[in-house]
């Protein structure tokens, strides 16, 4: 089953769209601009529909749609008008949205999370990288260089309103082969500016989000007014910038709706917790020093297949944690959502970094990573990749 990168909807067996290659003319294209949250303007998209009688098996000849188009032509996505990347209806494709508030790390999430991936893959004879120039360029230039070579912090993800919204165009890296199968992973990130705002919840833009095979919620537990106060003693302050994870919790879950995507619920920035250990003489020393913990160690790298048991050991660790710092109302968010949906939900901890950065750079002792597979190796389990 192979779904589009921008809407995340299924790519019907029954219609194929394409655009010319090289139009003649170029004109608004209104389905796509429902779709991308700003005008597209693109040649004349054509359609042809599965006649009656056809096989499942159908499909049409592209000299087919070269006539209509009086040209060479790309396929496009029937629903949102995306253009495909060539070969995309062969291959099985795992599409995963990025939700969370501004300053729960995201980006620098992203970042990482690619990196680990690659490594992930040479242990399983998969070879990880982008699967188009776009994804290339666009890694490369804003999440690659910035963290990895300039060793500095990343920018946050910019809003939908604002000139250069980069994250309106999906990333998407191939997995390589796996049951014989081309493997895609698709990432779709958005500004926690615009899911602050609960009137976005059906913003026609958003709605990939309910087509999504895995939604990652990330929050930083010291953005939680309940969380700060128990341990505004015990760990540094941190700025204000961003809203209360809760409500943004809240819209996502609006958008999603009565849709059942896995639903990943990750404590970013878990360093600052893991920190506690050494604070002497405090409750959470002896919480966060406990060695047979599964927040205190990091099998993701392992190549055996994602480890069920595991997960969920480190699931209900991470509820628990919550409960203790008095934020039970995240997880009864999630228990109970005010959608009245069922959620396929797990918890997870991860810090992309390892350590705080200090100012505007990294720590230091550079990029230790932990945990940052697991929500999207939990993702691709359920959908039987790298299983």
């Amino acid at each position: 089953m192979t779904k589009c990168p921008r809407c995340f909807t299924v790519l019907p067996s029954d219609r194929y769209a394409w655009t010319p290659t090289a139009p003649d003319e170029i004109e608004v294209d209104d389905v796509a601009t429902v779709f991308h949250g700003s005008p597209v303007r693109s040649g004349k998209v054509v359609e042809l529909q599965r006649p009656s009688g056809s096989g499942d098996d159908w499909a049409p000849p592209v000299s087919d749609a070269e006539d209509k188009a009086s040209g060479p032509v790309a396929e496009v996505c029937p629903t949102c008008h995306y253009r495909l990347p060539t070969g995309w209806r062969g291959a099985h494709t795992t599409c995963i949205a990025m939700a969370g508030a501004r300053a729960t790390g995201k980006t620098v999430y992203i970042a990482v999370l690619v990196k680990t991936l690659q490594l992930l893959g040479e242990r399983l004879n998969c070879v990880v990288e982008p699967a188009t120039s776009e994804t290339e360029q666009a890694y490369r230039e804003l999440y690659e260089r910035p963290l990895y070579e300039e060793r500095g912090i990343l920018e946050s993800t910019p809003a939908a309103h604002t000139s250069n919204p980069y994250q309106r165009e999906p990333l998407i890296f191939s997995l390589g082969l796996w049951n014989g199968i081309r493997q895609y992973l698709v990432l779709r990130d958005v500004a926690g500016e615009d899911l602050e705002n609960p009137d976005n919840a059906h913003a026609p833009h958003l709605r990939f989000f309910a087509q999504a095979d895995g939604v990652v919620f990330m929050f930083d537990p010291l953005k939680v007014e309940s969380v700060r106060q128990q341990l505004h003693d015990l760990v540094p302050a941190q700025e204000r910038v961003g809203g209360d994870p809760r409500s943004v919790l809240r819209t996502v879950l609006s958008i999603i709706g009565d849709s059942t995507p896995n639903l990943a619920i990750v404590l970013s920035k878990f360093d600052a917790l893991q920190a506690l250990e050494h604070v002497d003489g405090s409750d959470w020393s002896e919480i966060m020093s406990q060695r047979g913990a599964a927040f205190s160690r990091d099998p993701s790298l392992q190549y055996a297949p994602y480890n069920e048991s595991d997960g969920r050991l480190l699931h209900e660790e991470v509820r628990s944690l919550l409960d203790k710092l008095e934020a039970r109302s995240m997880v009864m968010a999630v228990d109970q959502p005010h959608t009245g949906a069922s959620l396929h939900s797990r918890f997870f901890a991860v810090s992309a970094l390892g350590e705080s950065p200090v100012g505007d750079r990294l720590h230091h002792s550079g990029i230790s990573p932990f945990r940052c597979l697991d929500p999207v190796r939990w993702v691709l389990a359920q959908r039987g990749v790298w299983t």
